[in-house]
């Protein structure tokens, strides 16, 4: 293994205008050029808008809500608004004021403030899905010692010709939810995006929102046959070609020795003689990990390159974290063919995961979104909620290729790591068929600079 450390140059750009056009240029110093990792670091001043210093802190500090999105050849980074979460606060997230969301663009190779979207304001959203132009995301705080007062809304966002989203609520008001799990697709051939959220509202089940003509949505949860434990995540999409999308989801199961019944898939297609999506196919595979492990997000690719779709699932519990992959083998059935090894929260802890195909191979491959302080991420053990001990970075752990199978290793060719960087989340991307990772650091409190930093690896 090749062995890559370097100190980070720094460079300081401020920015105190609203507009990314208007950012005041003190010629930061070009980023270093190495085989490996180039690194570009500058500072940011984020307007507070009416905000708290903690707001901007929390914001930026999300991993789950987080995502990069491009337009006119620009890429964006959008931060969802986070709100103070307390589990053990009594009331609700009625009861806490949601925060304006945060919008940066990249500009050569540095990321700037664009604006401040306040026709986003949230408490804590959790899973998203981009389709073309258009986002779906949905809130899942945890706010409040009672879980029934863990509400919010799903919102479905429209990407403009200048990078900024407009975003409409999905659901109305008396029917917020916990929206811990949400996803897009089509469910009635109609060419228009519907909607489902889960574990949805009262913590009931799966809640589908189908879009109308007029843009609107109206909501029809009788329309799929569900039974059985609520998940937390769920996603539609065409898997047999038919145009109408199935409705796919994944236990949130767990214990110190895996069940019978953990970690299972379930396909639910669409029945004309019912008029409800039936149950079409379950699987499941006990010891896919150490540990029972409950789903937190899915996504369908075709993994192994023929023509059939396959599924990835990403899992955790408090303890334990890891994810699988089950190949399409036709008419909407699967099997495992693959399950990462189970990570302690010592070792790994990521918030779901993005897929490209990060060393333009042809195969899509799995990026983990890191949170926390796991060994095969940070530099130290046992830094936990001190950046400054964590003595840096390192990326090996969250590069998983495919090898064109389905079979997935993480890149060991040389080693990704960065010394001495204080970085607190970081979203992996591609961008003119680059891997990139972003990543922020809060400064002392009472200080609006933010630290931005942007990483591309060179395969």
């Amino acid at each position: 293994m090749k062995i890559f450390r370097f100190l980070v140059f720094v460079m300081i750009l401020s920015c105190t205008k609203e507009s990314s056009t208007n950012i005041d240029n003190n010629d930061p110093i070009d980023p270093i050029d190495l085989p490996a990792l180039e690194v570009s670091i500058n500072e940011i001043n984020i307007p507070f808008g009416g905000m708290t210093t903690g707001d901007i802190s929390r914001t930026f500090y999300d991993v789950s809500g987080t995502f990069i999105y491009s337009n006119n050849d620009a890429v964006f980074a959008y931060f969802p608004g986070v709100a103070e979460w307390n589990p053990g606060q009594s009331g609700s997230a009625l009861n806490v004021t949601p925060v304006s969301s945060q919008v940066l663009i990249k500009e050569d190779s540095l990321w700037n403030f664009h604006k401040t979207d306040h026709n986003l304001q949230a408490w804590g959203m959790r899973n998203f899905e981009i389709l073309g132009s258009e986002i779906v995301i949905g809130d899942g705080n945890e706010i409040g010692s009672d879980a029934s007062g863990w509400i919010g809304d799903a919102y479905i966002g429209q990407i403009m010709g200048n990078g900024d989203i407009s975003w409409k609520p999905v659901n109305e008001l008396e029917e917020m939810g916990y929206f811990h799990g949400t996803c897009a697709g089509d469910l009635n051939n109609d060419g228009l995006t519907d909607v489902g959220v889960t574990p949805g509202i009262g913590h009931a089940g799966i809640n589908i929102f189908l879009q109308n003509a007029d843009g609107t949505f109206t909501r029809d949860d009788e329309i799929l046959n569900f039974e059985g434990w609520t998940p937390f995540t769920l996603d539609f999409s065409d898997l047999d070609g038919d145009g109408i999308d199935e409705i796919i989801t994944a236990d949130y199961g767990g214990g110190n020795i895996p069940d019978e019944d953990d970690h299972e898939i379930r396909i639910y297609k669409f029945d004309n003689s019912t008029n409800k999506f039936e149950l079409h196919f379950q699987t499941n595979e006990p010891n896919a990990y150490d540990w029972g492990l409950g789903a937190t997000s899915i996504k369908v690719n075709d993994f192994t390159n023929d023509g059939i779709l396959d599924i990835a699932v990403a899992r955790e519990d408090l303890e334990y974290h890891g994810f699988e992959v089950w190949k399409g083998t036709g008419n909407a059935q699967f099997e495992l063919i693959f399950s990462s090894p189970t990570w302690t929260q010592n070792e790994m802890q990521f918030r779901e995961f993005s897929v490209f195909d990060a060393n333009q191979d042809g195969n899509l491959d799995i990026l983990l979104r890191p949170f926390h302080y796991g060994i095969l991420y940070r530099n130290s053990e046992n830094c936990w909620w001190n950046v400054y001990n964590c003595n840096g970075i390192k990326l090996n752990h969250l590069i998983w290729l495919n090898d064109g199978s389905g079979n997935f290793n993480y890149y060991d060719e040389e080693e990704l790591l960065i010394e001495d960087l204080l970085v607190d989340s970081i979203h992996p991307y591609l961008f003119d068929g680059n891997l990139y990772f972003m990543g922020t650091f809060y400064n002392d409190v009472g200080d609006d600079r933010i630290q931005m930093i942007d990483i591309k690896v060179n395969f």
